[in-house]
């Protein structure tokens, strides 16, 4: 069996085409368009890519979308990053492709690959952060992906971890989520505030000569530039904070940290993992702190798996 899986985030598209034992045979990536028809019809366009040199024909689509998706009419109901809400993507998506496409949230996905194949595999209880342009939650709860009353549930990026921190991203009415203190967008924030307070600096330097962003900032860490790695710590602190209460929560057998972010490694979990170690309960501080085993291919599998599964 050959499926397709799409992992749609706020800033690219990724789609792989996917072989009986979920090995990604292929992958196309484009910047993300903004609002739901263009999303689609990209979503359609990179499908017709990966299906014009199929050996096998392709039986399915699976879609993950940063987005809350109602399990009850099957409508995108809320997305911060892309524009959509109230919204039929699966029907359109079915009309434009011309098979049957399955979709679900796509830190949802991301669970699903690293509890069926990853690193959460045999836990029965688990919990997933997404860092990426945003961060995304997964919950594996008995064995089973949990998704709350109607679908809507495990949105981890905007639990609050400051109740007067800044103004959440897009359409987020909150403040202080967990997303805008330690997301990449947040990173970047930090990353320039952090340069024009401090010009002559390597990151103030970089910052003048280019367009500093969490990737460049990151990899100035990564390089052991003292600044940078307290930025990436700042943001490690804050992310630590929201995982303990999580974990006070949910009592997971593990919490895996995934999404592009997560290739900062120990310069980001090591501060996280104080932090939550610290002021998490001592009965649910036993669940280890780990990378996910796919990273930025955990959304991509996971749509192929929903497909798998579904077909």
């Amino acid at each position: 069996m050959t499926v397709i899986g799409v992992d749609v985030g706020g800033t690219k598209i990724a789609a792989g085409r996917l072989a009986d034992d979920f090995a990604i045979e292929r992958t196309v990536v484009i910047p993300t368009p903004h609002g739901g028809i263009s999303i689609l019809e990209s979503i359609a366009g990179l499908v017709a890519d990966l299906q014009s040199d199929a050996a096998q024909p392709v039986t399915a689509v699976g879609v993950g979308l940063p987005a809350t998706i109602d399990s009850e009419t099957g409508l995108v109901a809320h997305s911060v990053h892309t524009g959509m809400g109230d919204f039929n993507a699966a029907g359109p998506l079915r009309d434009l492709i011309g098979l049957p496409v399955h979709l679900d949230n796509d830190a949802n996905l991301a669970m699903l690959a690293e509890h069926r194949l990853g690193a959460a595999r045999g836990m029965r209880t688990a919990l997933l952060l997404t860092v990426g342009t945003g961060i995304g939650g997964g919950i594996v709860i008995n064995d089973a992906i949990f998704r709350g009353g109607r679908g809507h549930g495990a949105e981890l990026g905007h639990v609050t971890v400051e109740a007067d921190g800044p103004p959440c991203q897009g359409n987020c009415p909150g403040r202080g989520c967990l997303e805008t203190m330690c997301s990449g967008t947040a990173l970047t924030r930090d990353f320039r505030a952090f340069a024009e307070a401090n010009p002559d600096s390597p990151i103030g330097r970089l910052h003048a000569s280019s367009s500093l962003t969490s990737i460049t900032g990151l990899d100035l860490a990564q390089a052991g530039d003292a600044d940078a790695i307290e930025v990436v710590a700042a943001a490690g602190r804050w992310l630590g904070a929201g995982i303990a209460s999580l974990c006070n929560t949910f009592d997971p057998d593990i919490v895996l940290i995934g999404g592009g972010v997560s290739d900062a490694g120990e310069l980001l979990l090591g501060p996280a993992r104080d932090v939550y170690q610290a002021r998490a309960l001592p009965p649910t501080r036993r669940a280890p702190l780990a990378l996910a085993s796919f990273g930025p291919e955990a959304g991509m599998v996971g749509a192929g798996i929903l497909a798998a599964d579904a077909t």
